[in-house]
């Protein structure tokens, strides 16, 4: 009896330390980069793929580096880094498929999914793949809304494309779904002569030192920035919630570790915490949070993977 006395307490103690750490924590994040070297060279001002020759002319590697430096920085696990010239439609959607159905290793899915694009788009924002095929954003989000269903993951999109903002306006219109998009806005140089031509790579080095390095300097809300920063989420954003243990979880870990005597003291606990007596303010608040980030989005917004998103 002495003993049990003993273990209760610190088993109470280490329960409430987790569901504090549940509070403060990111949760478990996997990332997947697609950087596509292109250049404009094309009559028609359409995107030209360049030969595998040629890329390695292009500062795109350094765009790579710049990702896998803010996965491992964050401690993202990483499903892969795609750097290709001829990646077709159908490769990258098996490879999509595979990325959002990832889960982690003790069985349930990760908490957060970044997906980070580097490449030419269309004007719609679609990516511009090899053979002249495009990626639309239906398509990503009806390929995530498949792997996600009956959860509450939430993804997370970075472009660093010249046309994000079509899909940044989209995402905003989106229901039912934890979504996000990063994306950059390039304005054209004033003068050719003192200042270079913005290029793509160059907002996720900027993004990237700012995620990486809090004495980074960099101000996304100066005046005169050649490249802007925008964001977006889905409407149900501010609801989103870490999975923590529920009723059954600690019901489960009581029975391994405790004798059945005590089993009464769970069933209690358990009704104590499913009784939500003030769920009519817990409505309201999340209503005012929802329209609170619709109307008046800060020009920061924390993840809590330790990544943030922000606007110019």
């Amino acid at each position: 009896m002495s003993v049990f006395l003993v273990v209760l307490p610190l088993e109470s103690l280490a329960h409430g330390l987790f569901h504090e750490l549940g509070n403060c924590l990111g949760g478990t994040c996997v990332g997947y980069a697609v950087v596509i070297p292109t250049c404009y060279s094309s009559a028609n001002g359409q995107p030209l793929l360049l030969p595998p020759g040629q890329a390695q002319e292009l500062h795109s590697t350094a765009t790579l580096n710049a990702v896998q430096r803010l996965f491992s920085h964050h401690l993202i696990q990483t499903f892969g880094c795609d750097y290709s010239t001829s990646l077709s439609l159908d490769t990258l959607q098996a490879n999509l498929r595979s990325f959002l159905e990832l889960c982690t290793a003790e069985g349930p899915r990760h908490d957060t999914y970044i997906l980070y694009y580097s490449g030419h788009t269309l004007p719609s924002g679609d990516w511009t793949l090899a053979g002249g095929d495009c990626l639309r954003l239906q398509q990503i989000l009806d390929m995530w809304k498949e792997r996600n269903a009956g959860f509450s993951s939430r993804l997370i999109l970075v472009l660093d494309t010249e046309n994000s903002a079509p899909w940044v306006k989209a995402v905003r219109k989106v229901e039912k779904m934890y979504v996000a998009i990063q994306g950059a806005k390039m304005s054209p140089v004033q003068d050719a002569e003192a200042q270079e031509a913005p290029r793509l790579g160059d907002f996720t080095t900027e993004w990237v030192k700012y995620n990486c390095d809090p004495d980074s300097g960099v101000q996304w809300s100066e005046r005169g920035r050649v490249i802007s920063a925008i964001y977006g989420v889905s409407k149900p954003w501010s609801d989103y919630a870490l999975h923590l243990p529920t009723g059954s979880d600690v019901a489960k870990h009581w029975k391994t570790h405790f004798p059945k005597a005590t089993y009464p003291l769970v069933a209690m606990a358990n009704w104590c915490c499913g009784l939500n007596l003030l769920w009519l303010c817990s409505a309201c608040l999340r209503c005012v949070r929802r329209l609170k980030l619709s109307w008046f989005p800060p020009s920061i917004l924390d993840t809590g993977q330790g990544i943030k998103l922000v606007r110019s």
